[in-house]
């Protein structure tokens, strides 16, 4: 233990050393005092312990280095051999009873797993319509090879047989095997975590910074460079730009990415890629190729099939990882831009697969580079950098004279007062600070907040802005489509239907008498459901107010109460008929009844 701890110390300052050698800003660097040298180097040696017992078990492991240095020699391209003797396993007693026809499309087919690279467009043709004859529905243009492989198997019925998720796995390694020209460090070592992006203001031009960059305090970010070394279950897999110069392992790394695996979960999480220009947004090519060495790696050491289920972090739904208290690092698997990745082994699907929701802690307290005691920011505690920092100006202020505002993303930070009035905002509604450019006027001139935005306030569909959300209303507009309009809008623009109360507006509004014949507007489903027009007089009246009669040549008409007056009852049928049709003192009948004496 104490030789391991030692080691760890030479590491974290030979990485120190590198990393001040080529930048002008040294003065963090000059006050790393042996206080945080030594507590990181113990507190390294027993948080990773289980990580580097599962480790060590790798053959490509650097004791030295505390990594798997992952190289062509432990990698190779894919073995046309070893794909046909592995599907010839997986096969097996299918091929007992298959027929010539069969056996030779097999053949055919298996071709195209195993020399899929090599083959011509008219060999890889021939190989595809083998595969079709045997599985129709295996074969699409696009879909990745293991998942062919697998459709085979499940058309075939061999899905089923013992081991097949194994041999599946074997198979599906080597059919996406490639030799790799680099060198992948997968290490626990604190000297690579506290160097996880490279020193600022480097003279040979900056590559990979980032606000965890050790020797700058323009963010607090960097107090998880410490924070990801102590905790129990991160590790930083990464590549230089010079492998063979031991140097650039902690000055000139040109990937890293963390990753975070406890022994046995089948869980593995891999945050933000970040690359020579810094940290990328959206799943980078070269992320899945590091993964896919990673997921190999700790399938063998833990004696499991290679077989894993990705999914974008901030998709799943059973599995959260949270920052643990008083972590000071950036947890950027949070946010989906980064397309931070969790991923599932298969043998440890049914752990995760019920409807509650599973935590994992990352990260730890960061160190104080002065005295060693534990902080949640920055570089410094309060009493050993003389008070705090400006996390906009960078400046030193008194703790006191600090304000909390938040980011555009919703961060919280500390700010000094002439920061705060220059670029942050409270916001009427919760009281909070936060950046000027994430601010909305409402009202003409109160400033509110996004998430106040989102949850307390509408924007009017007819004028454009935004209004507190008891002083909008739900209407109809002149298209007949529904929207949402302010109280100023409703009263200059709509009108309410008397039938239904909906506010529809003036363009679309009807024009139609009520029961008691006063004029009224209406909105159109109003109109077509409960109003019928007057054929006599032509106004819309409402339906119960409608009555049936019959003009002068018998035709039915609908006409309203108003105008029915001007028609009588025929004594026979009881259908009225126009008063001024029937003679001076004759029996009203219509012609229905009485054709012989039809009334002209």
């Amino acid at each position: 233990m104490l030789d391991k701890i030692e080691m760890n110390e030479r590491n974290i300052r030979q990485a120190l050393a590198d990393y001040r050698r080529y930048t002008y800003q040294t003065e963090e660097i000059d006050n790393v005092s042996d206080a945080f040298i030594e507590r990181l180097a113990a507190d390294n040696y027993e948080a990773k312990s289980e990580l580097r017992a599962l480790f060590s078990k790798s053959p490509v492991w650097n004791d030295e280095l505390d990594a798997i240095v992952i190289n062509g020699s432990r990698t190779h391209n894919t073995d046309p051999w070893r794909v046909k003797r592995l599907a010839n396993d997986i096969f097996n007693d299918w091929l007992r009873n298959a027929s010539d026809t069969d056996y030779s499309n097999y053949l055919n087919a298996i071709e195209f797993f195993a020399n899929n690279s090599s083959l011509t467009d008219s060999d890889k043709n021939y190989c595809i319509d083998a595969i079709n004859t045997l599985a129709p529905k295996a074969y699409q243009p696009g879909k990745k090879i293991t998942r062919v492989f697998r459709s085979l198997c499940q058309a075939l019925n061999v899905t089923e047989c013992d081991n097949f998720n194994r041999d599946f796995a074997l198979i599906a390694d080597e059919m996406t095997a490639h030799k790799i020209d680099f060198k992948l460090f997968v290490s626990i070592n604190p000297a690579h975590f506290i160097t996880m992006s490279n020193p600022k203001h480097d003279s040979r031009g900056n590559l990979l910074t980032s606000c965890h960059s050790f020797n700058s305090t323009e963010y607090t970010y960097n107090c998880g460079c410490a924070g990801y070394a102590r905790d129990n279950y991160t590790f930083i897999a990464f590549t230089v730009v010079d492998p063979d110069n031991k140097e650039t392992l902690n000055n000139r790394k040109n990937m890293r990415q963390i990753f975070w695996y406890k022994p046995g979960s089948g869980v593995l999480l891999q945050s933000r890629l970040y690359n020579s220009a810094g940290g990328t947004r959206r799943e980078q090519a070269e992320s899945q190729i590091y993964r896919d060495l990673i997921q190999r790696e700790i399938s063998e050491l833990e004696g499991q099939p290679n077989l894993w289920k990705p999914k974008n972090y901030t998709e799943n739904k059973k599995i959260e990882f949270i920052p643990a208290f008083d972590f000071g690092g950036y947890p950027d698997w949070i946010y989906s831009d980064f397309a931070a990745k969790i991923c599932i082994r298969n043998d440890q699907v049914d752990k995760y697969s019920d409807d509650r929701r599973t935590r994992f802690y990352i990260g730890a307290p960061g160190l104080c580079i002065q005295c060693g005691e534990e902080i949640s920011e920055g570089l410094y505690c309060c009493e050993c950098g003389g008070g705090a920092v400006c996390e906009c100006c960078d400046e030193h202020v008194h703790s006191s004279d600090l304000y909390t505002v938040h980011d555009s993303y919703g961060n919280e930070l500390l700010v000094c007062e002439d920061c705060l009035e220059r670029y942050y905002t409270r916001c009427d509604y919760c009281g909070e600070y936060h950046e000027n450019d994430s601010m909305t006027i409402v009202d003409g001139e109160i400033p509110i907040c996004r998430n106040c935005l989102e949850a307390h306030y509408t924007q009017c569909d007819y004028c454009g802005e935004y209004h507190s959300n008891d002083e909008i209303f739900d209407a109809i507009d002149a298209d007949g489509d529904r929207i949402y309009v302010c109280e100023g809008c409703a009263e200059l623009n709509f009108v309410t239907c008397r039938e239904c109360g909906e506010l529809v507006h003036m363009d679309a509004a009807i024009t139609a008498r009520d029961t008691n014949g006063d004029l009224i507007d209406i909105c159109p489903d109003c109109a077509d459901n409960y109003y019928t027009k007057c054929e006599h007089c032509g106004e819309l009246v409402p339906n119960s107010d409608i009555k049936a009669v019959h003009d002068e040549h018998g035709n039915r008409l609908d006409v309203c109460s108003n105008c029915a007056d001007n028609y009588i009852s025929c004594a026979d049928c009881y259908c009225f008929i126009p008063c001024d049709l029937l003679p001076e003192g004759r029996r009203p009948n219509c012609k229905h009844i009485h054709k012989e004496e039809a009334i002209a």
